[in-house]
């Protein structure tokens, strides 16, 4: 049996209670030590839900990272500290998972990459959307050839805001501590799965942003369009004003055919295809998973902790981290320039 790779959890928010700890209790390779939040009422929620004395609480993660022996971190925390906490963990020679987006910039994000590179550390941004069933298979079908060369994609994510998910979403409309509004929350999603379904770049950008409804100074709605490396071209939507369902699907339109996910049934990949003869096919899966989820049955850390002991290939590389954040920084220029701007990574 492999040896345990042991966590401190940095972060106890919502995004911890619903995947994070589960998903290290759930991992025959992993343990979990510690958890850390200066919110103490987040960390007395934890202390009742998982009863369990061998997990010690700290409200300054520095006392974590200097007290307990741990091989790993989850960074759980608000997007401005990302790198901060990262960074700090990466130093004391602890393997990295940080949430998304993976840091407040693309300059603070390639600092990470080069520390975890010169520690030889595992640095993995988590891109949950790369682990959906779903999104796997749909990758292997357009690397199948089925649907031909990719014409253009269409990505939509949306809800109705962090406020009806988390118990402590405030800091999610400030500009200072989110950096980024329904773009680094939900567009970040979409940008790379775009990049991990379709094997293509994003090379060029022109957006739309706003905030319609929230008291935030960060956007609420954007909209973009990518031009992608093959010449295709990308819509993203994402927004926290949809009321009445979560909406979060990618449509792929190839020079043979159609592939829909998550766009009319959750539980469904539809294919249609043009030729020999008309076809429409349905692969069933479980639908995908929502913010009225309690749990989040998804292996980012089962397959972190396997890569963190060189059992498996990291799926989620530092570099796309890095990419997701350059990325969501230029469609944030575009519409500050109110034009096209190239999207150099």
């Amino acid at each position: 049996m492999a040896e345990k790779i042991r966590f401190g959890v940095i972060g106890a928010g919502k995004i911890s209670e619903v995947l994070h700890v589960p998903n290290i209790y759930n991992c025959e390779y992993a343990e979990l030590i510690a958890i850390s939040d200066p919110n103490a009422a987040r960390l007395d929620f934890f202390k009742r839900k998982l009863n369990d004395h061998r997990v010690h609480f700290y409200t300054d993660y520095m006392e974590l990272l200097d007290k307990e022996n741990i091989d790993a971190v989850v960074v759980a925390v608000p997007n401005s500290l990302h790198a901060e906490v990262a960074l700090q963990a990466l130093e004391k020679g602890k393997h990295v998972l940080v949430e998304k987006p993976m840091a407040a910039n693309s300059e603070e994000a390639l600092k990470m990459v080069k520390l975890a590179g010169e520690n030889k550390k595992v640095l993995m941004t988590n891109h949950s959307q790369r682990f959906f069933p779903h999104h796997q298979k749909a990758k292997e079908i357009v690397q199948s050839g089925i649907l031909g060369e990719i014409r253009l994609v269409k990505t939509m994510f949306s809800h109705s805001g962090p406020e009806n998910w988390s118990p402590t979403a405030g800091w999610f409309f400030r500009k200072d501590s989110a950096i980024f509004g329904a773009l680094g929350d939900l567009g970040v999603h979409k940008i790379d799965l775009i990049r991990y379904i379709t094997d293509l770049d994003i090379i060029r950008c022109v957006s739309v942003t706003d905030t319609l409804e929230k008291k935030a100074n960060v956007e609420d709605i954007a909209c973009a369009i990518l031009k992608l490396s093959n010449g295709a071209l990308a819509t993203l939507d994402a927004n926290w004003i949809t009321k009445g369902l979560e909406e979060n699907y990618i449509v792929i339109y190839g020079e043979k055919g159609t592939m829909k996910v998550g766009q009319t049934d959750p539980s469904k990949i539809e294919i249609y295809l043009e030729k020999p003869v008309k076809f429409h096919g349905e692969i069933n899966m479980k639908p995908l998973f929502t913010n009225e989820d309690p749990y989040w049955k998804l292996p980012v850390v089962d397959h972190f902790t396997k890569v963190c002991l060189g059992m498996e290939k990291a799926i989620v590389k530092p570099e796309d981290g890095y990419i997701a954040i350059k990325i969501i920084e230029k469609i944030a220029e575009s519409f500050q320039k109110k034009g096209e701007v190239i999207i150099d990574v």
